[in-house]
């Protein structure tokens, strides 16, 4: 059936001045509107105004008015209503600007594991400002929306989009991986927190909270397993690109056969993925190697000797002042936290001469601590405090944000030789990497040979531990280290492009001159593209499960002793908050709430039917 095209449609009609006086019309949104009943009509017509202003406004004092009359009151009519649309633009415009504050202040207060209460806090803080600095507007500060349920309700909508977004980046995945790690929180309920990483075409990195999942009853590997295949599942995150799984190491995790691991294998056999334990949980675990518990217990005791007590620490701390010490006071140190043991062992050092007249002074102490004064001990706490100081410069380089696998290897490897290199100047009696054991001089044969051993038993450790980074080495150095390798050595589909980039002098020069990341986005795709899908691989890599830990510690500012009912939604929301890179859409967040609302507008029908 064939259109017929109006006439109106081709003639280009266009408003007339002389039509605002003489019928009392304006032109808005390309329409012609009466400005007596702001009706509109259909088409720039003289008919039709006219017809349409003796018909309405006949009987009106508009009609009986000369032309300089009508003029002049056209001219006022034109202002009011320009006035009141201006009025509702700018109300409009200062409503959708008082909104948008609302989900920045929520999102603030996400961001930095605040309480949801703390909204109404931020909103009075900012009234108050207001009176000082801008009175005039103190009415926009005070038509912001920031109670309690307001910002839990624009939190959870903000993380809904946080999660919209990392499912449409998971579209763009070449690669993925996966780490995941467990913990109990306030009331006792087992909480299972899951992280995806992932690489588009382009190397862009994307690392993400994937999923929480609170478990009530036994955490086994069957109920890890669909815990993690439900999370996949709701993120459209298709198995055959994942590549990597990092986990904590528990047996519920690992196990062959009823762990995690063995069921994956089990339910996937013709898949192939990297399965790594977190290379920092097994860096702490080869510490139990060395026996540090004599010199450990009594340095514990004697923190918590001076800082339990009140009395007894407020004197200390005035006690370091009054001999100008280089520190004010002693480091507890907490078994979970894997960098505390060397930090307390380091200021207890450091505050030894102090420690000792403080006891001998100040208090009736001294007699638990004369142990002090042996000098095999001293020797002892000496070792491990310059050992733990070493241990604790590997840790916090595994720690780094934003590193590749091969990196967080490169820095175990490398201690692994440094603990070789210790061995053998401690069996010359060379004790340069030992400054307080060296102050201790002379150390007796015996010791320095009980020291040496430890640091064998340590290295042992090293060596025995972490196969599974061992077993994807090849893998990591094709990544690398791609021109010092030997092309027999590598996999066979990825020799022939191996051979040409250690031919090609300026992918080398190019190589020293910028970072991996750079360079693989450099290489020219269609040359080199099983190198370049390798390297997507190994980026998409999670060396350990840290993020876990670091998310688990914002859980527990989250819920704690007077937030413990905190539902799994709402903490879920807050975790994904904090730990998201991404940034939140404000523009898409208003517009999908403002439909919602619409949607679920109450109308004028009858009740329903429905039974």
């Amino acid at each position: 059936m064939s259109y017929k095209k109006r006439k109106v449609d081709s003639e280009c009609r266009f408003f007339k001045e002389e039509w605002a006086w003489k019928y009392f019309f304006t032109e808005y949104n390309g329409k012609p509107v009466c400005l007596i009943c702001n009706e509109a009509v259909a088409v720039f017509k003289d008919f039709n105004l006219a017809r349409h202003f003796n018909t309405k406004h006949s009987k009106t004092k508009y009609a009986s008015m000369n032309d300089a009359e009508k003029k002049v009151n056209a001219k006022n009519l034109k202002k009011t209503i320009s006035a009141q649309r201006n009025m509702f633009i700018k109300q409009n415009t200062a409503q959708k600007a008082s909104t948008l504050a609302g989900y920045v202040v929520a999102y603030k207060i996400a961001k930095n594991n605040r309480p949801y209460s703390e909204g109404e806090f931020v909103k009075d803080c900012m009234v108050s400002i207001s009176k000082i600095l801008c009175p005039e507007k103190i009415k926009e500060f005070e038509s912001l929306s920031l109670s309690r349920k307001t910002v839990t309700t624009r939190i959870d909508a903000i993380a809904s989009n946080l999660s919209t977004q990392l499912k449409q980046r998971i579209e763009n995945f070449k690669y993925f991986s996966v780490t995941m790690d467990e913990s109990t929180d306030r009331s006792d309920t087992a909480q299972l927190l899951i992280f995806i990483r992932g690489v588009d075409n382009e190397f862009n990195i994307t690392e993400e909270l994937a999923c929480l999942q609170s478990i009530k009853g036994k955490m086994t590997g069957q109920i890890i397993y669909n815990e993690f295949a439900e999370g996949l599942q709701n993120l459209n995150a298709p198995i055959s690109k994942l590549c990597n799984i990092t986990t904590d190491g528990a047996t519920n995790m690992v196990g062959k056969n009823a762990g995690f691991s063995g069921i994956f294998r089990n339910q996937n056999p013709n898949h192939d993925v990297v399965f790594l334990h977190c290379i920092i949980h097994q860096d702490v675990l080869c510490k139990a190697a060395i026996d540090i518990t004599h010199v450990l217990n009594v340095v514990l005791k004697l923190i918590n000797t001076i800082r339990s007590r009140g009395l007894v620490h407020r004197q200390f701390q005035e006690f370091l002042i009054e001999v100008d010490a280089n520190y004010s006071d002693l480091l507890y140190h907490t078994k979970v936290r894997w960098l505390s043991c060397g930090y307390a062992f380091e200021r207890v050092w450091n505050l030894k001469e102090e420690l000792q007249d403080f006891l001998k002074n100040k208090t009736d102490k001294w007699s638990d601590f004369q142990i002090f004064e042996d000098k095999d001990w001293r020797t002892d706490f000496a070792f491990f405090t310059d050992l733990l100081e070493h241990y604790n410069k590997l840790n916090k380089k595994l720690q780094r944000k934003n590193q590749f696998i091969d990196e967080a290897w490169g820095y175990l490897k490398s201690f692994k030789t440094q603990l070789f290199l210790f061995y053998n100047c401690m069996v010359k009696s060379d004790l340069t990497h030992f400054p307080r054991l060296k102050s201790m001089s002379p150390v007796s044969e015996n010791k320095l040979k009980e020291f040496s051993q430890a640091l064998k038993r340590l290295h042992t450790e090293f060596e025995t531990r972490f196969q599974d980074f061992k077993n994807i080495q090849s893998s990591l150095d094709v990544f690398s280290v791609q021109f010092n390798v030997d092309p027999e050595n590598v996999s066979t589909e990825l020799q022939l492009e191996i051979i040409e980039m250690q031919c090609s002098t300026h992918l080398k020069q190019l190589f020293l001159n910028s970072t991996k990341l750079d360079f693989y986005r450099a290489l020219p795709k269609a040359e080199f593209p099983k190198m370049i899908a390798h390297a997507q691989k190994i980026m998409a890599m999670f060396a350990s499960s840290y993020v876990c830990e670091q998310t688990f510690s914002s859980k527990k500012l989250r819920k704690n002793s007077i937030r413990n009912r905190l539902t799994d939604e709402h903490l879920f929301a807050q975790l994904k908050v904090a730990s998201s890179q991404l940034e939140p859409a404000f523009e898409n967040i208003m517009e999908n709430q403002k439909q919602f609302h619409m949607s679920h507008t109450p109308t004028m029908a009858g009740p329903s039917n429905k039974s």
